[in-house]
């Protein structure tokens, strides 16, 4: 395979002007997606009463529903050179440039597209694998993400170490031709339905970062079992995974050995990066208000001084978040800074947001909360209620992130 450097391929995408570009994807849009309707205004009282669900927990007909249509549209949408607007062309990319993408992302928001929740981590593990992936992985694994032959996932957290990831006990012991892998993994999203994993385990007893790598895992083959995570809310978002002499061949480790840290601190960078406006594009109505504000209003308790004071610190909070997920960090401060502050402060903003809705929730509606009476619009608040604190978990525990902040952005000492 003929490999095409940066310079090429910017100049790949250089020959495609943006407004000929966008011409040749709305009329392959046009062709295979109906359009989008108009998202009806949210009138308390009407349709259906989901209240607002923090994580996604289908069952598995429903999965394999989404996930079969998901793939297909991937497919279709890579063959037809829109899967990876600005990936490498020898890889399967367009090679075009960053303006491309955005031009076509606000294009097929315009139609009614599969659902690719499944397919998340393409973004996040592809230019990590393209960077630390030895050729033969480097060069397919991304491409398979993108087309939707693959799902990934990320085992990180454990049991007895959670987002502390020094502490990991997960082993992996040198073998003919790889790696054997013995430990536990939790909070592992969409490991029961996932192709491959990146995992973080402990390839030497040295203190230090350096006693840890990274690879990619096969999850189908034997060894690898997962376990559904039941939480609170009655659903099971997250899985366990165990492993059991997992083999992992010399050819899917990441980096070097001993090089696991630097990896998956550039996966969680890419992953929190992401974060914090996620609430701003579900359509909720939880992060501009109109839901809080409806049920504050049904509940008759707008004229009460201490709930409105919360509902407008609430919604001011959430706007605050999606600008600095928008606009990035002040460029005036960021010379300042140690590294990009962006990432880690749109995260603990979710988190933290989150906190004071699901607060002002449980505030208002007191003891509806606790049971369904069939009134609509009050028990179904409990997914939120239940769901918020798994937010501090994910993407670093909120403790985790405060102390990046401090010390990867501002520069101080280590606690």
């Amino acid at each position: 395979m003929v490999k095409v450097t940066l310079a090429q391929e910017a100049a790949i995408g250089a020959e495609e002007p943006v407004e000929e570009f966008a011409a040749r994807a709305a009329a392959f849009l046009e062709a295979n997606l109906p359009p989008r309707t108009a998202r009806a205004t949210f009138v308390w009282g009407e349709g259906e009463d989901t209240g607002v669900k923090l994580w996604e927990e289908p069952d598995s007909d429903e999965e394999r529903t989404r996930m079969a249509d998901s793939r297909a549209w991937r497919r279709k949408r890579f063959d037809a050179g829109f899967g990876w607007i600005d990936g490498p062309v020898d890889q399967g990319g367009a090679g075009l440039t960053k303006e491309h993408l955005r031009t076509y992302r606000r294009l097929e928001a315009q139609y009614q597209t599969p659902s690719d929740t499944y397919f998340k981590l393409d973004k996040i593990l592809s230019p990590v694998i393209r960077k630390y992936g030895q050729e033969a992985i480097a060069d397919s694994i991304p491409r398979a993400l993108y087309r939707g032959e693959l799902m990934a996932c990320e085992l990180f957290s454990e049991p007895d170490a959670g987002s502390d990831l020094f502490s990991a006990r997960a082993k992996a012991v040198p073998t003919d031709g790889g790696w054997l892998l013995n430990g536990q993994k939790v909070w592992t999203s969409d490991a029961h339905l996932a192709d491959i994993g990146v995992v973080f385990c402990r390839t030497s007893s040295v203190p230090g970062k350096e006693a840890f790598s990274a690879f990619l895992l096969d999850m189908k083959q034997p060894g690898v079992t997962v376990v559904p995570l039941r939480q609170m809310t009655g659903g099971a978002a997250f899985n366990e995974v165990y492993l059991d002499d997992a083999f992992v061949p010399d050819a899917n480790l990441l980096g070097k050995v001993g090089q696991g840290w630097e990896v998956t601190r550039e996966i969680l960078a890419l992953e929190r990066a992401g974060i914090g406006a996620g609430l701003n594009r579900s359509g909720s109505g939880l992060a501009n208000g109109t839901r809080l504000t409806a049920l504050v209003k049904a509940m008759h308790a707008q004229d009460e001084p201490l709930i409105r004071q919360e509902l407008i610190k609430t919604i001011s909070a959430f706007w605050a978040a999606k600008q600095l997920t928008t606009r990035g960090s002040d460029k005036v401060g960021a010379s300042a800074y140690k590294s990009d502050p962006t990432p880690l402060i749109s995260k603990l903003a979710l988190s933290n947001n989150l906190r004071r809705a699901s607060d002002l929730v449980g505030k208002v509606l007191g003891p509806k909360a606790t049971a369904d009476n069939g009134e609509w619009g009050t028990y179904s608040w409990n997914s939120l209620l239940l769901g918020e604190p798994g937010v501090h978990i994910f993407a670093g525990t909120d403790e985790i992130v405060r102390n990046s902040i401090a010390e990867k952005v501002l520069g101080l000492p280590r606690d």
